[in-house]
């Protein structure tokens, strides 16, 4: 519901949005319309939505697969954008995890120049288990903002 609204939001402000899923995008876009957002936004591509690539390997692999993803989203997007993202896809490992901090501080670090605002979703339940802790503190610290909404039924 949150997710959806910032996409809303943007489309109603004349932003391009992408909205990008470790989960089945097409089922992404049966639920987008079915909370309101209107076809025409998918056809003139004011909204994009991908399906980001399940990476498991080295942290090298990992980071060279989210890199790939991060062009992906970011291609052809034109500032003011807004999109909705977590670039790693399993945050449950340490070198996910560690992997995902990394591009999180990349990103607030130049987020001024961005030119849009994003949206990370997690669900704190499948993060690392072991640094939990110390791996929610460091996120905290690389966003603007945080949303704690548990999540039941469509949280």
């Amino acid at each position: 519901m949150i997710e959806f609204r910032f996409i809303k939001n943007g489309l109603a402000k004349g932003e391009q949005c992408v909205y990008a899923t470790e989960g089945d995008s097409g089922s992404i876009v049966l639920k987008m319309l079915s909370n309101g957002i209107p076809l025409e936004y998918f056809q003139n591509k004011k909204l994009r939505v991908y399906q980001i690539h399940h990476s498991c390997g080295s942290r090298d692999e990992i980071m060279k697969s989210c890199k790939s993803d991060i062009g992906m989203i970011l291609s052809g997007l034109q500032s003011p954008f807004r999109i909705v993202s977590r670039i790693v896809p399993d945050v449950s490992t340490i070198t996910g995890m560690s992997v995902e901090l990394e591009l999180e501080r990349e990103t607030h670090h130049r987020f001024d120049d961005i030119g849009g605002s994003i949206m990370c979703p997690y669900d704190l339940s499948k993060i690392e288990s072991s640094q939990r802790k110390e791996w929610i503190a460091e996120l905290v610290k690389n966003h603007h903002e945080v949303i704690y909404a548990p999540k039941f039924g469509e949280g």
